[in-house]
């Protein structure tokens, strides 16, 4: 799927890998609903007062990710080089499954919860939990129980 954009994260006019402006297979890297390549740039986030991983920009598929990865990494490179940039920074890149906010999210609340000693069984009824995260446990009636654990569906091969 290919959309017309006009700017991407950090303000420029996009531009294919083959020269075209304008024209490439972006998305937002937030939509929970479809599979995405997205860019990370560790760097300073005034909005949050702190280093992290800042979503810069999503694709639809991995050629397009990763020549833009290449392309980003080079100019973060250049720019640590010339010394507008802190040497702290780096450039990364990870594919996303549908639903993989989602799980986050029920994750970090899954882990709130335990800490707090409150009951989870709301929260894992509420949808999957990431492939790297397991519950398991024995309820009041002496029933053993487990969630999570299971890995995503394969990436599409775009």
């Amino acid at each position: 799927m290919l959309v017309r954009i006009g700017l991407i994260s950090s303000g420029q006019t996009a531009r294919a890998s083959d020269g075209r402006d304008g024209l490439m297979g972006q998305v937002d890297p937030g939509d929970d609903a479809i599979w995405r390549w997205v860019i990370h740039h560790y760097r300073f986030d005034p909005a949050r007062n702190e280093r992290r991983n800042v979503e810069v920009s999503g694709y639809d598929n991995a050629a397009e990710f990763e020549s833009e990865l290449d392309r980003y990494s080079k100019r973060v490179r250049a720019e640590i080089s010339a010394g507008t940039r802190s040497d702290r920074e780096h450039v990364s890149g990870m594919a996303t499954h549908p639903g993989y906010r989602a799980e986050q999210a029920r994750a970090h609340a899954v882990r709130r919860a335990m800490k707090h000693s409150v009951g989870l069984r709301p929260l894992l009824s509420d949808g999957p939990l990431p492939s790297n995260m397991a519950v398991f446990g024995v309820t009041d009636e002496g029933e053993a129980f487990s969630y999570g654990g299971v890995p995503p569906e394969p990436s599409p091969d775009i």
